[in-house]
């Protein structure tokens, strides 16, 4: 395999669109809750792209078994990249958070230690448990909003952008399930779509997909942000009706569940798009 073969292998093996959107939320957190320091903005976003990657690669180093069944084009199942690669990138990723943090502060570091452990124990345990999983990844992608307040000392105006990542992305974990279904009941996995059947678990989602519609709108109206917010966030809310409207067909066409959770990937961009204008 050449270098240009091997270096598309770890931009696969990271998720680069999950990175991507990391490396945007911490920055945007940092600035909703007051801070204009650019260097803080780089190192945070940089952080958050270290933490992100890394606890995508690790996961497909536990995953690799299901994956050969639910994704068996990932770089590890493909065997592309061994799981010794996936270990040293996690290792590497980690280590280089942990020191830029060293750099910001004790809070920071505090909370990368958290995440960066937790998502471990998530990608060896918790994954394959009934909500749980689904909850954890979810608070962790909320986390990023929590750690940009910390940077700037003012965590409380991050708790909306945090509820609204929690969300959307509690939804889409669920989505993820419903998808993975057959493989995971392979693999003996506990979720919810195993445990209790898929049409409990779309439901579930569609329901977290409306109550997260209902608090952008209250939000809009108690004009926390600009108005900018409202127009962008309205964006989201269409794309987020139209994901619902997908998951309600998704016993009729098989591909259903792969576009939702494409949705609703395209609303959490979106979404942070509202609080970054809305922000100005």
């Amino acid at each position: 395999m050449n270098f240009n073969e091997k270096l598309i292998a770890y931009i696969q093996l990271i998720r680069p669109v999950n990175v991507l959107i990391t490396f945007l939320s911490i920055p945007v957190a940092c600035w909703i809750t007051g801070s204009k320091n650019w260097a803080i903005f780089l190192l945070s976003a940089i952080t958050g792209a270290l933490v992100a990657a890394g606890a995508n690669a690790i996961n497909d180093v536990f995953d690799i078994d299901i994956d050969k069944i639910n994704k068996p084009t990932r770089p590890l199942p493909r065997g592309v990249l061994s799981i010794n690669n996936a270990r040293k990138l996690w290792l590497f990723s980690s280590a280089m958070a942990f020191g830029i943090n060293l750099y910001l502060n004790i809070y920071a570091l505090l909370i990368v230690v958290f995440a960066v452990g937790t998502l471990y124990y998530y990608s060896k345990k918790l994954k394959r448990t009934v909500l749980i999983g689904n909850i954890t990844v979810s608070l962790m992608t909320a986390m990023a909003f929590v750690y940009g307040g910390a940077l700037s000392k003012n965590i409380s105006t991050a708790i909306i952008p945090a509820v609204f990542a929690f969300l959307v992305n509690f939804a889409r974990e669920l989505v993820k399930d419903a998808e993975d279904v057959e493989g995971d009941r392979m693999y003996g996995a506990e979720t919810l779509a195993v445990k209790y059947g898929v049409r409990l678990t779309i439901r579930l989602s569609e329901i977290i997909l409306f109550l997260l519609i209902a608090l952008t709108i209250l939000v809009a109206i108690a004009s926390v942000y600009n108005v900018w917010f409202l127009y962008i966030v309205l964006v989201a809310d269409v794309l987020l009706i139209v994901t619902v409207i997908i998951l309600g067909r998704a016993y009729e066409a098989s591909n259903s569940l792969k576009l939702a959770s494409k949705m609703l990937k395209v609303s959490m961009v979106v979404g942070l798009l509202s609080i970054i204008f809305g922000s100005i």
